[in-house]
């Protein structure tokens, strides 16, 4: 949908509705579009949740754009991420709701069939069901200004930021830490310091190699008949619509990845393609990040050594290909698209 159609078709506004908890931050993204666009936007609250760097509708008085959900408007986003369920939006055609979901646990997340969910994590091995459109969390206005003014690539630190908080549910950073940062460490420095928001921020821009991969893995125990005779609720949680894989990596978006991207940074990740990451839009393994093979860690680090002088290249490259993909204007035309099918 390119932005004149968007603005003939929504000029009466969209409004985005928080269930269960405040505006997430891509429902936040999604509002800095409509706004470039020069589409109204209403909301339920004036609170978002993100991180202090990817926080969008910085300098916004949220308060003053916080209104009644009124049956007039154009559009409706209802954010399920705090309730990782269906909420029903009442009192407007369904045709003019889509649903968002950037729950770590959005892979469990069904919708009735007659409803559209926009989902991060997504993983194109596994199908719960109903219709699903892959977003991601991508970046905020404040992010991609913040980044504006980076320092040369050559200019950097030649070491990797590993900037991780210990946390529930992420063992594939867990798991690269046993057998894969050890072997990149005896190349280059590893910094695996904490820092708060704006420290990190300096590190990421002054390092040259940013480790954003995460996620967990799953194994569909479903499959298991004991959880559907003893733990039917977490049976029927787990039951997916189809499965192509033994095994999968879920949860694997993050804040880490975009400011990698809008750093400048070369950013390393777990291969997209062959781990099934769905994106509308997906990056090129060394064209715009780094990939890592499970199988082949080892290998895995020789080749990124191998590929040392193609390094700016890739991440100027992989800055680029966010912006023009998941900026918020390309994020709020993407969502608009899918509300002009359903309308």
């Amino acid at each position: 949908m390119n932005p004149e159609a968007a603005r003939k078709a929504f000029g009466k506004g969209i409004y985005l509705h928080a269930a269960g908890g405040p505006l997430t931050h891509n429902a936040g993204c999604l509002a800095e579009g409509l706004m470039e666009l020069g589409i109204p936007v209403k909301l339920n609250t004036d609170k978002i949740t993100a991180r202090p760097v990817s926080m969008p509708l910085a300098g916004v008085d949220l308060a003053s754009l916080v209104s009644p959900a009124y049956t007039n408007l154009a559009g409706y986003v209802v954010d399920i991420t705090h309730t990782n369920a269906y909420v029903p939006f009442e009192g407007v055609p369904p045709a003019r709701v889509i649903y968002l979901n950037q729950s770590d646990a959005a892979a469990f997340s069904r919708l009735p069939d007659d409803q559209v969910l926009l989902v991060a994590h997504e993983n194109s091995f596994a199908d719960k069901g109903g219709v699903r459109r892959p977003i991601a969390f991508g970046l905020s206005k404040r992010l991609i200004a913040a980044t504006e003014k980076r320092p040369a690539f050559f200019a950097r630190q030649h070491g990797a930021l590993r900037n991780f908080r210990p946390t529930l549910n992420q063992g594939v950073r867990a798991l690269l830490d046993i057998a894969f940062v050890p072997h990149l460490a005896r190349h280059m420095p590893v910094d695996s310091s904490l820092r708060k928001a704006d420290a990190y921020l300096a590190a990421l821009l002054s390092n040259s190699v940013c480790l954003a991969y995460g996620g967990d893995f799953y194994s569909p125990i479903a499959d298991n008949p004991w959880f559907a005779k003893h733990e039917p609720a977490t049976a029927e949680a787990h039951a997916f619509k189809h499965l192509s894989a033994p095994a999968m990596v879920l949860r694997w978006d993050s804040f880490r990845l975009w400011e990698s991207f809008a750093a400048g940074c070369l950013t390393v990740h777990l291969d997209f393609a062959k781990y099934g990451f769905a994106l509308p839009v997906m990056p090129e393994p060394w064209v715009h990040y780094a990939p890592l093979d499970l199988d082949n860690l080892v290998g895995s680090v020789e080749e990124l050594l191998d590929r040392e002088k193609q390094w700016p290249d890739i991440a100027e490259a992989g800055r680029a290909w966010a912006i023009q993909h998941y900026a918020p204007t390309p994020t709020a035309l993407r969502a608009l698209a899918v509300l002009t099918v359903r309308s």
